[in-house]
């Protein structure tokens, strides 16, 4: 909104009187300012663009917390950052829209972490594994392993297997203990 539009709407006789136009301007210019101030909310709150205080607000209105629920190894901070807690708040979303199907549970995936693959195998018998292959920052792989991303059934075990290749020539398999990770190092050949 322009306030010139309103003060064009003056008649000649005002239009010369400065303390007039700016007694006049003075509540146009507060109410432009705050319309202004509204068109930009949407762009505060994309989920996207939203930063700090904006994204708590967001966490409050998805109902996933900035705050993790458990200690996480190496000494990492259970206070999400906002790149992490983006991510978090966007898997709730998806979990909160989740149609129960494995393929979507890839279209998740993808649009959360678009460079590492994953591949969901279910057992059966109420338990399913998910293949994580690429490498994942060390918060996001607490993320996996605590539950927070990966949507599931309620009553179904998941159990998630992290693929990493390594550069060497003898094969190494290693189980981390602690998190619901396991960790299957396979070599590259040369």
């Amino acid at each position: 909104m322009s306030i010139s539009k309103y003060i064009d709407l003056i008649t000649s006789q005002h239009k010369v009187q400065p303390k007039f136009i700016a007694w006049l301007s003075s509540p146009l210019n507060i109410v432009n300012d705050g319309i202004n101030q509204s068109k930009k909310l949407p762009d505060d709150f994309d989920i996207d663009k939203a930063i700090g205080v904006q994204l708590d607000t967001l966490g409050e209105i998805i109902g996933r917390s900035r705050y993790l629920p458990f200690q996480p190894t190496a000494g990492i901070s259970p206070v999400l950052d906002d790149e992490n807690y983006r991510i978090a708040l966007k898997a709730k979303i998806a979990q909160n829209q989740w149609d129960g199907t494995i393929p979507q549970i890839y279209e998740i995936w993808e649009s959360l972490f678009d460079d590492v693959r994953l591949m969901i195998v279910d057992n059966q018998n109420m338990t399913m594994a998910a293949l994580i292959e690429g490498t994942l920052s060390t918060t996001a792989r607490e993320l996996v392993a605590s539950g927070l991303i990966i949507p599931k059934p309620a009553g179904v075990g998941l159990q998630i297997i992290e693929v990493t290749d390594v550069d060497s020539q003898t094969f190494v398999g290693g189980l981390v203990t602690g998190t619901e990770i396991i960790t299957i190092y396979t070599n590259t050949p040369a």
